[in-house]
């Protein structure tokens, strides 16, 4: 059985970045979900970047990914690639991406082939550069460059996390609208990379840790929101109906992070049930920052999660003119936040992990309080 407490999807940088997060942390993280995603350690500067992206790819192998793999492996960058053998991963490109070039795509597989992973494909879409989904953005070969989700009839949420999580997961039912009757929330990132030491107690949460969460994490409804919320256990949590939108900075937040990331807690988990965690990241020109709460609540992962009992989590990257340049809000996979930016080293991967486990362990404080 594959280890299922967390696992991490993506859709362009954030597949890239969710392939990163897999192998550095893959003795925590279980599976990966690579939507439009170029492969680990494609690029290592913004000209290799862009030729990842658009191509001719010539210089990239799956065999030279695999030497950079067991190299980081060696020295104790990434968690053994060992972990891998076994572990669900989910490969989409659509036919008519113009934007990640399907050949790279494809490396992944090949990559996840050698290290002995569970792959699911889907290579045969009439789709274009977006996320799929079955209800709702523009049709499917259409570049949808308002926020890159289309609408191709399939639930593509599902798809992903179904695979990742064993094969069998309820579905919403065809033509319904699944009540999201669970808790979305907005939560402080930074507070989240640097949780108080209190919150590895697994007892009954104290005052002051409870203080703690509820200054870091505001329950969300906002006015378009069309089902009751469950709050989250017996706590008492501000809530608000928006969220902070800002301008693109010229300095690094927490290397480049938005202020704030959502999360989704199903209504059993938000009830205190001990749940597993999905972190989903988005592409390029698709945070907060340009979309608001778009990708979060329209791309499928909320009703997946709330018919399975799963918390999801989407971390949140800001657009940054410099220190450090990334003009288009993209996650790091060539280098602009650090040049390990593929390991365990790199702040944004230790970031993304450290939230993660922030989440694990709010979710074992709401355990201990019913």
């Amino acid at each position: 059985m594959p280890r299922t407490d967390v696992t991490v999807s993506g859709i362009s940088s954030g597949g890239a970045m969710a392939v990163q997060l897999h192998m550095a942390f893959s003795e925590d993280i279980s599976g990966c979900g690579i939507l439009a995603g170029p492969p680990y350690y494609c690029a290592g500067n913004f000209m290799a970047a862009t030729a990842c992206m658009s191509g001719p790819l010539n210089f990239v192998t799956a065999s030279g990914i695999l030497m950079k793999l067991k190299w980081y492996d060696s020295i104790g960058s990434i968690d053994s690639i060992s972990n891998i053998r076994g572990d669900p991963v989910y490969i989409f490109t659509g036919k008519y991406d113009l934007v990640a070039r399907p050949s790279t795509v494809k490396i992944n597989e090949n990559v996840y082939s050698e290290l002995g992973a569970n792959i699911k494909t889907n290579y045969d879409m009439a789709a274009a550069h977006g996320f799929p989904t079955d209800n709702f953005g523009k049709s499917c070969a259409t570049l949808n460059l308002e926020n890159y989700i289309n609408n191709c009839n399939f639930n593509m949420a599902y798809d992903i996390l179904n695979h990742l999580y064993g094969g069998n997961l309820i579905k919403s039912k065809s033509g319904t609208q699944t009540p999201l009757i669970g808790q979305m929330a907005v939560f402080d990132q930074k507070a989240f990379m640097n949780p108080p030491s209190s919150l590895t107690d697994s007892q009954t949460p104290s005052s002051s840790l409870l203080q703690w969460i509820s200054e870091s994490m505001n329950l969300y409804t906002t006015d378009n929101w069309a089902w009751p919320t469950s709050g989250l256990v017996n706590w008492t949590i501000p809530s608000v109906t928006t969220v902070h939108t800002r301008q693109a900075i010229t300095r690094a937040l927490s290397h480049g992070f938005d202020e704030e990331g959502f999360i989704y807690f199903s209504s059993a988990c938000a009830q205190g049930q001990k749940c597993s965690i999905h972190v989903a990241l988005h592409g390029c020109q698709q945070g907060k920052h340009y979309v608001d709460d778009v990708f979060a609540t329209k791309a499928g992962y909320l009703e997946v999660a709330e018919l399975n009992n799963l918390i999801v989590v989407f971390p949140q990257v800001a657009p940054t003119m410099f220190l450090p340049t990334n003009p288009m809000g993209c996650w790091d996979w060539w280098g602009y936040s650090s040049l390990s930016y593929a390991t365990n080293k790199a702040p944004q991967m230790i970031s993304i992990k450290k939230m993660i486990d922030t989440v694990r362990l709010i979710n074992q404080a709401m355990v201990a309080s019913v």
